[in-house]
């Protein structure tokens, strides 16, 4: 008993400890287990070739960077991206959401605001409209979610100095404390990462062996890239399935990716229906999932299953653990 309750708190203290990582390599680790804001005036001006001009002292950012991502598709990472950005904004952040899956965008469905997109990321990018005229402000959060489409069809190739300057731009624009960037189901595109804007990657994964697999690729592909600071988010929890063993535990999806737990969302058919409705915070244990996963992006101590309902931990978390 007094192992497993250790195993908890240990689980519990590597969920909400945002700031410490990994000080060895990746590999290292595996071999080991298998034995401040801008100071710029807000507005932007563009080049007569088209190209955005950023004023003084946009470079020096203050929002945090998240990524969220997954080489394998189907996993829910866009769903996962829409709660967290909603979850965060209801915590008083200011948050902007950018969908970067340029060959099918779906934020805008899961957001509810599909009839709002005028301009997309590569009107901004290419310097046809002014930054701000591609935000959509969601006005169920007050203000404080904006909003940026990627191209419905594609558009055209984006160099890391483009999107770094939207970006860059749209954060001294909505004075904004994140900025979440969904990502196709792929290796993360080496434009987005070359930006030199990302700090924290939230790496997605469902309750599939595939899924494990997928998230400790990306985990790897990204330690390579530089980005050291990452997060797992298991989506679609099957609770039953691993309680009676048919399914891993949390510990070992933790030692199958090798990646920092940040949260756990359940399986529930309910936010599957909020996402078709484009409304994002459904309510039941996702909504606390997600509520939880903020709290732990923002540094604060929250216990694994705090306000789940119909969960008995004391009687369970042995057997989740495993």
């Amino acid at each position: 008993m007094l192992d497993n309750r250790l195993s908890y708190l240990f689980l519990c203290y590597k969920i909400t400890s945002p700031e410490s990582g990994d000080t060895k390599p990746r590999a290292a680790a595996k071999q080991a287990a298998s034995g401040a804001r801008s100071v710029c005036q807000r507005g932007e001006m563009m080049s007569q070739t088209g190209k955005y001009i950023l004023p003084e002292g946009v470079g020096a950012h203050r929002a945090k960077y998240l990524l969220i991502t997954s080489c394998k598709g189907g996993v829910g990472k866009s769903t996962c991206a829409a709660n967290i950005a909603a979850a965060l904004a209801r915590r008083g952040q200011r948050v902007l959401l950018c969908d970067c899956d340029f060959d099918m965008r779906c934020l805008d469905l899961l957001l509810g605001l599909e009839n709002d997109v005028v301009y997309d990321l590569y009107d901004a990018a290419a310097g046809r409209v002014p930054v701000a005229k591609a935000i959509i402000s969601d006005e169920r959060f007050e203000g404080r979610l904006g909003f940026i489409a990627a191209p419905y069809s594609g558009g055209g190739e984006l160099s890391p100095g483009m999107l770094r300057s939207v970006f860059t731009a749209a954060e001294s624009v909505g004075g904004y404390d994140y900025v979440l960037i969904d990502t196709p189901g792929s290796l993360a595109s080496p434009a987005i990462l070359d930006t030199g804007l990302i700090g924290t990657a939230v790496i997605v994964a469902s309750h599939q062996p595939s899924s494990i697999r997928a998230a400790d690729r990306t985990g790897e592909y990204l330690s390579g890239r530089r980005i050291k600071e990452q997060r797992l988010l298991i989506n679609c929890f099957d609770f039953d399935g691993a309680l009676s063993g048919a399914r891993p535990g949390i510990n070992e999806i933790i030692d199958r990716t090798f990646i920092q737990l940040c949260g756990i969302v359940p399986y529930d058919r309910g936010l599957m229906l909020a996402s078709e409705k484009g409304e994002p915070g459904a309510g039941g244990n996702p909504a606390a999932a997600f509520d939880n996963i903020a709290c732990r992006l923002l540094g604060r101590y929250v216990p694994l299953f705090a306000g789940f309902r119909g969960i008995s931990v004391r009687r369970k978390i042995k057997r989740l653990l495993v």
